[in-house]
């Protein structure tokens, strides 16, 4: 059995476009796209690369072991995902990663654990803002202890004293 490594090359901030074949993309051709040798993406050691060099049709694919890219989901014209794979036998593979090309312009899919931690991230830090701002109307005195100064409540205190000596 081959081994298989799931850490992939983390490429989520980048994106890559041939605008050439945009207006020309489709199903039996999005392959041959993502397999240009510009795509930072695209693994040259796939059996991809093997199938095309023996002029062998997709099909052959299954027969193989090791990595290989298929075209998972169509959306024409705009939307097309492939699927980076292990292939381990004809009826067993590992998905290794997404990736998604919308209007031509092809990114990495992020894993579910990036998105989880992207929102506990932002949860936290909007946790954190609330704690820092209500920390900045606390107060303390070793007379008085522990006690909240709001700035409305100062403003009130001074607009409610102006209008005392008005009246």
């Amino acid at each position: 059995m081959a081994s298989v490594d799931l850490r992939d090359n983390n490429l989520l901030g980048i994106s890559w476009v041939d605008s050439g074949w945009v207006p020309i993309l489709n199903p039996g051709n999005v392959l041959d796209y993502f397999s240009e040798r510009s795509n930072p993406f695209y693994d040259r050691t796939c059996n991809n690369e093997v199938v095309k060099m023996q002029r062998l049709t997709l099909e052959h694919l299954n027969q193989m072991v090791g990595v290989e890219y298929i075209l998972l989901h169509a959306q024409e014209p705009i939307l097309y995902i492939i699927r980076k794979q292990q292939r381990q036998s004809p009826t067993q593979v590992i998905p290794l990663s997404d990736y998604y090309i919308i209007a031509g312009v092809v990114y990495q899919a992020p894993d579910l654990g990036t998105v989880i931690g992207s929102r506990v991230l932002s949860a936290v830090h909007g946790v954190q803002s609330a704690f820092d701002e209500a920390m900045s109307y606390c107060r303390y005195h070793p007379s008085k202890g522990y006690w909240w100064h709001f700035k409305d409540q100062e403003e009130r205190g001074m607009l409610a004293s102006s209008i005392q000596e008005v009246h």
